[in-house]
């Protein structure tokens, strides 16, 4: 729609009457309150950026509080070369569908699965001099990953679990979901 709007504006002003859409013509007050609004996102943009680059870079593993052998192995030696943090996110939601008694049952269930799977990483990460932290969430996946990057401006990469039957094919050959915030709004 934005598109479109300046689209007809150009045109306008060029003196073209075809019309691309069904839009009615902008003011110059909103021209002028979009520009405004385009300023302050790239301000904020830049803002976040600069906030990346001073402080230490981190990747943030997001899995479902089952281990991946695939994962870890990436992630280490992903940290190690890139001389980065870890920080390991289980985040599921499921629990969320149960009510009362059954919904806190399935919650400690998974924070206890998720600690439990998280120590190889934890420990993989020590013996090669690699910080890890570890995080449990229960939430939509999406969100808590959109939130914890906005929190910790330091996180750069996000290394996805990938999907089981790419690492039960080949294991070797396994492709690792990965995000770069610096390319990409998340």
């Amino acid at each position: 729609m934005y598109l479109t709007k300046l689209l007809n504006l150009a045109r306008r002003k060029a003196g073209d009457t075809i019309e691309i859409g069904k839009e009615d013509p902008m003011t110059s007050q909103e021209v002028e309150d979009m520009a405004t609004k385009n300023l302050a996102d790239n301000s904020q943009s830049m803002a976040q950026m600069s906030a990346q680059q001073s402080t230490a870079t981190k990747i943030l593993t997001v899995q479902d509080g089952d281990h991946s052998t695939v994962l870890v192995d990436y992630a280490v030696k992903m940290a190690q070369k890139l001389d980065c943090e870890i920080i390991a996110l289980d985040v599921t939601d499921e629990p969320l569908n149960y009510t009362g008694e059954r919904r806190d049952r399935e919650i400690n269930r998974f924070r206890q699965r998720a600690r439990r799977n998280s120590e190889t990483l934890h420990l993989k990460a020590e013996a090669i001099g690699v910080k890890c932290t570890h995080l449990v969430e229960i939430g939509n996946q999406e969100q808590i990953i959109k939130a914890l990057s906005k929190e910790d401006a330091g996180i750069r990469y996000v290394l996805l679990k990938p999907a089981q039957e790419y690492v039960t094919a080949d294991r070797r050959q396994a492709r690792i979901p990965v995000v770069d915030l610096n390319c990409s709004s998340l």
